[in-house]
Parts: structure tokens; sequence; C-alpha cells
């Protein structure tokens, strides 16, 4: 019985860590309450239009100083997309027609800022940073037949690439529109 309770755990961590989405928010939530600290993103405001510059500071909260690769800021636009197909033809049993409905999460838009090239980051360093927000980042994106488009989800994120252990990061919701 054990041996089966064992094996369920394993095919339930495989699956958990096949899955970006899943194994980002548990990396997240590994990494403030057991890992090496964590980081803040302080901006003015939420709201932005085209053409706006996104300023704020990202901030380090560390245990102790800690071995990084590219402390960096990110502005990212992802939109969930549903498509359906149908299929229709004639088979074994006859001619039949079916349909399938996939849901999946695109990146629209990516913007990485690296933040410093220093090699150690100590807790309580500061960084400042300005994005400037595309004119026409809210241009028209190609649509696919028989698909349907969520608004694109905005936000900042900030990482600290750690070697060889769990990379600290902090997300912050925008608007941008």
């Amino acid at each position: 019985m054990g041996g089966i309770v064992f094996g369920i755990v394993i095919v339930l961590l495989l699956w958990l860590f096949s899955r970006k989405d899943l194994r980002e928010r548990l990396f997240l939530l590994a990494g403030s309450r057991f890992g090496k600290g964590e980081i803040n993103i302080a901006i003015q405001k939420t709201n932005y239009a085209p053409g706006d510059t996104i300023s704020g500071d990202v901030t380090l909260l560390l245990k102790k100083p800690v071995e990084v690769s590219e402390p960096s800021i990110s502005l990212i636009g992802e939109q969930w997309v549903t498509s359906r197909e149908k299929q229709s033809g004639w088979g074994i049993g006859g001619y039949s027609r079916s349909s399938s409905t996939q849901t999946k999460r695109e990146r629209v838009y990516e913007f990485k800022q690296e933040l410093d090239s220093e090699k150690e980051c100590r807790h309580g360093r500061r960084y400042h940073f300005e994005i400037k927000i595309p004119t026409d980042i809210l241009g028209e994106r190609p649509q696919t037949p028989r698909a349907f488009s969520f608004p694109v989800k905005w936000y900042l994120l900030a990482r600290l690439d750690i070697p060889g252990g769990l990379d600290i990061s902090k997300k912050v919701d925008i608007t941008i529109g």
C-alpha cells in the first residue's frame, strides 16, 4: 500500500513540475518563505497609457548576501486564447463530427531590462528603473478563425537569477489602456 501512495505522490510531483505556471507559483511561495529572501516593487501608480513611462524601485530584502547573474525587471503582457476546432469525416463507424476546445495563455509582449551587472547582491539594495511603454502597445493582435481572446493582462516582473538555487521574483499587476 505504501508503494502505491509513493507512486501517486511521484506522479503528482512530476505533473506539477511539468506545468510551468504551477512550478513558478510553487517556487515563488518557497522562495519567500524558505529561500534567500524576497523582492519588492514600488511604483507610483498602477494605471498607465501607451507612451507613459513606468518608473519605480526594486528593493531586495535578502537574508544574507546572494550571488546572482542577472537582476532584472520586465514588462509583460499575457492573454488567454480559446480556440475551437471542428472535425468531420468518414471513418470506420461511418460519418462523424467532433469539436475540441483548447485554452492557453500566450505572451503577447515582453520587454526585459537588466538592472545591474553585479555578481553579489546585499539586503536593502535598491534599483531604480524606468520603462517607456511603446505608443503602439495596444495595436491590433492577429486573430485566428474560431478563436476568442481575453483582454491582455499586464504586469511587472522583478527577478533575481540565482545560479544553482531558486530564483527570487515578484509580480505586480498594472493596467495599460
